[in-house]
Order: C-alpha cells, then structure tokens, then sequence
C-alpha cells in the first residue's frame, strides 16, 4: 500500500514561506510517527538511508526558502543544478499525473543509487583501533566532507531577509550534491502525488491517497 500524507488538501496551492513551514511541520510528524530511524523496523542500512534523506532534506529546503517553483536564482547561478532541477520540478507542475508518476520513480531510483557513495562519504569506515573512539570524529579537527559550502559567484549574499536566512550551495564533491538535490527533488514529487514526504519506496503502479 502507498504511504499517504497526512495534512489536508487546501483549495489553493500553499506557495513562499507558508509552503516552507508546512513541510518542515510535516517532517517533524512523520519523523515522529513513522519510527523512521528504528534499526528494528527498517534494517540499518535502510534507516540510515531514511535519517539522512531527512537530515539533507530539511537543510536543502532552506536553500530556495521551500518553494522551487517560484525561488529567483540569480543570473549567474543559473547553469548551477539546483536551479535547474527546480526548472525541472517546475515543469512538471501541470502535466499528465501519470508522467509524474514516471519521474518520482525514475528520480527515487537515483537516490538510492546514490545512496552508498553519499553514506560513505558522509561516514567512512572507521581506522583500525581508533585512539579515543567516536568522539574524536565530532570535534576538530575533523571535517565532515558531505558538507556543502556557500556559492558566492558575482560576491551573491541574497537580499533583505534572504541574506540572514538563506544561501545557495556549491557542492565539493558529486556524491554530495547528487544526494541533497535526488533528495530535494523525490521530496516535491511525493507532495505532489499525496504521499508521505519521506516515502522511498517504489510504487510502480497507480498511486491513491491525499496530498501531503
């Protein structure tokens, strides 16, 4: 059975900030509710995988302010591929729901094949006999190499309350940005076919249920 949101269906489409708030409340519900992170239920490959799409999730979410369909990338930014997968998404805003469906199953099946560079990248195989253990992973000088760093092309620091709040990213290594934006793009496609946000699972066939 498909996974289906839970937030009810408004009668017009929720756009800017108000989007932005209205997924971050429906990620923490679904963290919540679904156990996502439970070893016990998911295997522990298949819970780090769900840990993860929602920690880079709600980060990826903050870079276009919620809404890639009306986000205003800079000129310069533009051949950068954030901008153009929210091109993308844009696009298939009004088309046949049946070619939506196609593309949530094509985009889903990238994630997780991005997925084991992405995981080893983020936390690699710990050295043998490792002095002080995992502790000294989480202080300095480690450097976490999954992190993205900020674009500043053309010296961009965003406008009013954009420059306090948000930043686009550049990624330094392609695991990590094919994660963040197959993530980022799996997570509208789910919305708009009325499933949980964090659903990962193939659905093939014709999917039923509410909008998230």
């Amino acid at each position: 059975m498909p996974l289906t949101g839970s937030a009810k269906p408004t009668t017009a489409p929720v756009r800017g900030r108000k989007l932005l708030t209205s997924i971050l409340d429906q990620l923490d519900s679904e963290w919540a509710t679904l156990k996502q992170d439970s070893v016990e239920l998911h295997g522990e490959d298949e819970a780090g995988l769900l840990a993860y799409y929602h920690c880079c999730t709600r980060v990826s979410l903050h870079w276009i302010d919620g809404d890639p369909y009306t986000f205003q990338f800079p000129p310069a930014y533009q051949s950068e591929r954030l901008a153009k997968l929210c091109a993308y998404l844009t696009g298939l805003q009004d088309v046949d729901p049946a070619l939506v469906k196609q593309a949530r199953e094509r985009t889903l099946t990238g994630l997780r094949a991005t997925w084991p560079g992405y995981r080893d990248l983020a936390y690699p195989d710990m050295p043998p006999r490792w002095p002080h253990g995992t502790t000294d992973w989480e202080c300095p000088p480690f450097s976490w190499e999954a992190i993205e760093t900020l674009w500043d092309g053309d010296n961009w620091t965003g406008e009013g309350e954009k420059a306090r709040t948000l930043f686009l990213p550049q990624f330094r290594y392609q695991e990590t940005a094919d994660f963040h934006l197959a993530s980022l793009a799996v997570l509208y496609l789910n919305r708009q076919l009325r499933l949980y946000l964090t659903d990962l699972q193939p659905h093939p066939t014709d999917i039923a249920g509410r909008h998230a």
